[in-house]
């Protein structure tokens, strides 16, 4: 089986709800995202589909995959997906493959284990190991500085209400007694037993980090505090998890596997927080994932359930999968809620299908 061509399409989706871009100390919001369409097409019988996003860049994205990318890929196999991706890093640190460039090929990399997937007849998860087939989800952007708190309270209540395990509040703002305000509204409106877990996102200082998170263990009783300190802030991150009690997780912004391989050596974190678009696909954050297991740290996807709940399912440590309903509409297929648990697709591939008539009319 040969690679025969890479065909993209750019679509420009709104969101159900406006989220939080994650700008330092000034979270800015919007509810427009750029998604990027993948599809593979070999001499074989089957096409591989995958699909990136960003906040703005969408057009910057396909014009990678279409005058970089492609070329490396046409004429391949395409069942050496280890090999294809260490050639497209290698070939795009031209250009820097942190970035635009790996968020380029993380649609390449989700199309190709799409594709072993279809051809296996196997889903995904079930190649990256298998170990469950249902997750909690966690609801991620229900409760952002982008919506106000009583918007906030009943978009998380609804997500709770749909099968979801619990919510991330994400801060981060430039007046953390504003963050605490909202924390404390949605900390009364949350019901008793679902997760209940704070984001800064990677946008405090260290002195900020640490009076939020001992407010939040004495006043608020969370479960979990993510991504307080920037990824690169290795004293700070090591000092924090020293005085504080709650479980410390991060990774959100960390854009390569050595940026795991040092918060993991660093000890103390109870979970890594894994983008695979960041990382450049499936591919790279499968290895964070067996890392993380061998250090006995969990591993939560971020966002993006439809490539994230394939991730956790697969390894043993994945419990967890952060969960957002953005392209309920693009896609048919894909994890569902049953019974209050998040059901990873038995389809083969990824178990998603776009719904092209939706795609028509976001076509850019």
């Amino acid at each position: 089986m040969k690679i025969v061509r890479l065909e993209t399409e750019l679509l420009r989706v709104q969101l159900p709800r406006a989220v939080s871009l994650p700008t330092s100390q000034d979270p800015r919001s919007t509810k427009d995202v750029d998604v990027v369409l993948a599809r593979i097409v070999t001499d074989g019988l089957h096409v591989g589909l995958g699909f990136t996003y960003s906040f703005g860049g969408g057009a910057a994205i396909r014009s990678l995959l279409d005058s970089a990318i492609a070329p490396i890929l046409t004429g391949e196999d395409p069942t050496l997906i280890e090999r294809l991706f260490l050639r497209s890093q290698h070939e795009l640190e031209t250009v820097g493959f942190s970035g635009l460039a790996a968020r380029a090929y993380a649609a390449v990399d989700f199309a190709l284990w799409d594709l072993k997937g279809k051809a296996a007849n196997l889903p995904v998860y079930k190649l990256l190991g298998g170990y469950r087939t249902k997750l909690k989800a966690i609801v991620s952007d229900t409760a952002t500085p982008a919506l106000g708190t009583k918007a906030a309270v009943k978009e998380t209540r609804a997500a709770l209400d749909a099968g979801a395990a619990g919510v991330i509040v994400e801060i981060g703002t430039a007046d953390p007694d504003i963050d605490a305000d909202r924390v404390r509204s949605l900390r009364e409106a949350v019901p008793e037993g679902a997760w209940f877990e704070i984001s800064a996102n990677a946008r405090y200082d260290f002195s900020t980090a640490l009076w939020m998170g001992r407010m939040c263990e004495e006043e608020f009783a969370i479960d979990g505090f993510s991504d307080p300190l920037r990824a690169d802030d290795a004293d700070g991150l090591k000092r924090l998890l020293d005085r504080l009690e709650v479980a410390v997780s991060a990774g959100v912004l960390a854009d390569r596997v050595e940026d795991f391989v040092r918060l993991l050596d660093r000890g103390g974190l109870s979970a890594v927080r894994v983008d695979p678009l960041r990382l450049g696909g499936l591919t790279p954050a499968r290895k964070v994932a067996q890392l993380a297991e061998l250090k006995h740290v969990a591993v939560c996807p971020v966002r993006l359930p439809e490539i994230g709940a394939h991730l956790a399912a697969g390894c043993v440590l994945g419990r967890v999968c952060e969960t957002v309903d953005w392209f309920a509409e693009l896609f048919t297929g894909g994890p569902k809620f049953h019974d209050g648990q998040f059901v990873v697709p038995d389809a083969p591939g990824l178990g998603i299908v776009v719904n092209e008539s939706y795609a028509k009319k976001h076509r850019v």
